[in-house]
């Protein structure tokens, strides 16, 4: 037993030092910039009243149709969405390195990367675009700032193929149009 718990604990710590390692590459950035964790929009007074009415909307003809569910599911979305929105976004590190790309805290190496695209469409949108080879979250989305996108799209094109012609996700032109 005592030979089985140190050999796994010499495993553990073989792992923890080999992912030490590996995100100290990361540190070696050949690019950085800080941008906020999220795309944050100021809402006005008039937002909120519009976003109450579709709540209170959403909620009565749920309760009316019999989907008392949907009604809760609504109201505990609206609170959440209230609840994380109502601040600022943290701004968060982005480092572009030999090894791959760090966001925040996550790590993402060239391998686990399939594309990039980089869409510029200024003061509307300045996004890089990241799809990785992960199914639940395949595409991830970070604000340029005032980086200069070709700079980085030299980069990372000696590392990972970009899309052609990428454009902005439906989805993302949506939550922009509405200022979610």
């Amino acid at each position: 037993y005592r030979l089985v718990c140190a050999k796994i604990i010499r495993i553990k710590i073989k792992i923890n030092m080999k992912q030490k390692l590996h995100s100290h590459l990361f540190e070696k950035s050949v690019i950085s910039w800080r941008a906020p964790g999220y795309i944050y929009h100021e809402k006005s007074a008039l937002w909120f009243i519009f976003a109450g009415i579709a709540v209170l909307g959403l909620v009565i003809y749920g309760l009316l149709s019999g989907g008392w569910t949907f009604s809760v599911a609504i109201i505990v979305f609206a609170g959440t969405y209230y609840l994380f929105y109502r601040n600022a976004p943290p701004i968060i590190e982005v480092k572009i390195s030999k090894v791959g790309v760090k966001i925040g805290k996550h790590l993402f190496s060239y391998d686990k990367l399939k594309k990039f695209w980089i869409v510029y469409d200024v003061p509307f949108v300045k996004r890089l675009y990241l799809r990785t080879t992960s199914r639940l979250h395949p595409d991830i989305f970070v604000s340029l700032e005032d980086m200069d996108p070709s700079r980085i799209k030299t980069i990372l094109k000696g590392h990972i193929p970009e899309k052609e012609n990428g454009n902005e996700p439906f989805a993302d032109a949506l939550v922009r149009a509405f200022r979610l």
